[in-house]
């Protein structure tokens, strides 16, 4: 008998062997497969997996395995030994045979709905979508997705975790909104304030830092201010940070609101050169 390695547990008869050799239990195991999945999710490493899943159905050759491996390694940034991978793979595999029943119960439902004129629904929620919006979804995503879904979709989890911990605070924001030229995490209009929420390689990859530093000037000529955080804030301090973000969203829309009155009260008092120029015809008019 011996004790867990991170939680100091003791551990019987199972436990798990992590790539740095430290022996872990359960639960502490499932933390690390966690945190290499909000990894591979905050890169487009997801989706080289997820069509990898699609494509072998449950049936992974060894040695596409070890390629996988090291194209997640080199290309990605993302170092997992091939037990660990293999468990990410079946909890894909899984998400996908939950996806596909979902939509297969859609179509039953759909089937037996009396009003043949309703052709496009969300594959998620069964909610008929416009032809606009399933035109987009199609088009960006390659299924029928309401646009609730098409957010969660592109979203990743550690945005909707903040996107809903700022709702549950009473402060309006947009998932996902496209400003400028990127789409930011979490965008709040009225205190003028885009969040992003950043893997470490925003921060080491000299292309992708510069991207984000023109992204934030643009937004700053919009008005905008931004504020980023790294996953690691997010996991450790999610419920901090949303009660300091709450907070400060409120001295940001009352700032707002004070500066709209006064450029009111500025435009009234002395207005625009060409409001002057009307102005001073019509009074030699009424002259």
């Amino acid at each position: 008998m011996f004790n867990c390695e991170r939680c100091e547990k003791k551990l019987w008869t199972s436990y798990h062997k992590l790539p740095d050799g430290a022996v872990v239990c359960n639960d502490c195991y499932s933390i690390y497969l966690r945190q290499i999945l909000n990894k591979i999710n905050d890169t487009n490493a997801y989706d080289i997996i997820y069509n990898f899943v699609k494509k072998y159905q449950g049936k992974f050759p060894s040695d596409l395995i070890q390629e996988l491996l090291r194209l997640l390694e080199f290309r990605y940034n993302i170092t997992v030994d091939v037990v660990a991978l293999g468990e990410i793979l079946h909890i894909i595999r899984d998400k996908i045979e939950k996806e596909d029943a979902i939509k297969k119960l859609a179509l039953f439902e759909r089937e037996l709905k009396k009003d043949s004129s309703i052709v496009n629904f969300c594959e998620v929620c069964n909610v008929r979508l416009p032809k606009s919006e399933f035109e987009y979804s199609m088009e960006h995503f390659d299924k029928p997705l309401c646009l609730v879904h098409q957010k969660e979709k592109r979203a990743s989890e550690h945005a909707l975790k903040m996107y809903d911990a700022l709702k549950k605070r009473g402060v309006e924001c947009a998932l996902e909104p496209y400003t400028v030229n990127k789409y930011f995490d979490i965008s709040i209009k009225n205190a003028k304030l885009n969040i992003g929420i950043d893997g470490e390689h925003h921060s080491l990859d000299p292309e992708q830092l510069h991207l984000d530093l023109i992204s934030d000037e643009n937004s700053q000529k919009e008005g905008f201010a931004t504020k980023h955080y790294t996953l690691r804030e997010i996991d450790e301090n999610l419920e901090r940070i949303a009660d300091t973000l709450a907070e400060v969203v409120k001295q940001r829309i009352k700032k707002a609101q004070k500066d709209e009155i006064f450029t009111s009260i500025e435009t009234k008092h002395n207005p625009p050169d060409n409001q002057k120029k009307r102005d001073k015809k019509r009074n030699t008019r009424s002259s």
